[in-house]
Formats: C-alpha cells, sequence, structure tokens
C-alpha cells in the first residue's frame, strides 16, 4: 500500500516527480528535437565550451530554429547601436521555447556567451568565415 507524504502524494507520484526532475538533458533534447522535427522548421542544436577560468570549463547545449529573415533583419538594424543586445535579442528570438529559462539563467552568468550564439546562428543564414574574390 502506499504511503502519503507531508504534501499529501502517494508513494507512486513522488518517485515520478522525482524521475522528472532527474530527466538527462540528452533525453530532454531528444524529446524536444523530435516534437520539433515536423519539418515547419529545421532545429539546430548549438553547443558551446566557455572557459570560466584555467581550470574550469562548462559546456552548453541549446536547440534553436533556424533564423527567418525577419529575425535576421531586426537583427542586423540593431547592431549598429548594441552589438550585445542585439545578440542577446537575436538568440532569444530564435530558441525552442521550452529551453528560453534555462539559457536565460545561463546568460546572467555568462553574458557573452550571446555573442558566439548569434555567431552560430549568423552562419546558418550564410555567413562565412572565408569569402574570396578574383580579378579576371
Amino acid at each position: 500500500m502506499d504511503y502519503m507524504n507531508d504534501e499529501g502524494m502517494t508513494q507512486r507520484e513522488e518517485e515520478l516527480l522525482e524521475a522528472a526532475r532527474t530527466v538527462s538533458p540528452k533525453a530532454n533534447t531528444a524529446a524536444l528535437k523530435e516534437k520539433y522535427s515536423n519539418g515547419e522548421s529545421k532545429i539546430y542544436e548549438v553547443t558551446t565550451t566557455v572557459q570560466a577560468d584555467d581550470e574550469t570549463e562548462e559546456e552548453f547545449s541549446f536547440l534553436f530554429r533556424k533564423p527567418k529573415p525577419a529575425s535576421y533583419d531586426r537583427y542586423v538594424k540593431t547592431i549598429s547601436s548594441s552589438v550585445t543586445k542585439a545578440s542577446k535579442s537575436f538568440v532569444f528570438d530564435n530558441i525552442v521555447e521550452e529551453q528560453k529559462e534555462e539559457l536565460k539563467k545561463t546568460v546572467e552568468e555568462y553574458p557573452a556567451m550571446t555573442i558566439s550564439l548569434a555567431d552560430k546562428l549568423l552562419r546558418m543564414l550564410g555567413l562565412a568565415d572565408t569569402t574570396s574574390v578574383k580579378k579576371l
């Protein structure tokens, strides 16, 4: 027979709640990939590594939709006044809804991360490292 805890939950409910809390980020990512892979928009996993100091390195992964032209246009309009604000808006405009809060917490600790993430999103739209020109 299930017991009731102080919050009025049965043992089984308590176990399910604990299991939900400990779902691995990989399982969560897989579920989100499946949810958003309906053909409506392309989804990308962007992973970045932050080196907080010489001994500490942290890796973060987030899922983003491929930016739409309107999102890119807003980015271009605001970048001349503030690279940081433009990058932050661009990144938050394109992250999947379920990960916005996680990204918000991460960016509070590592605010420059939005510039790196924005760079990767821009590459999805055709920004290249190398472009060449040749006189004919």
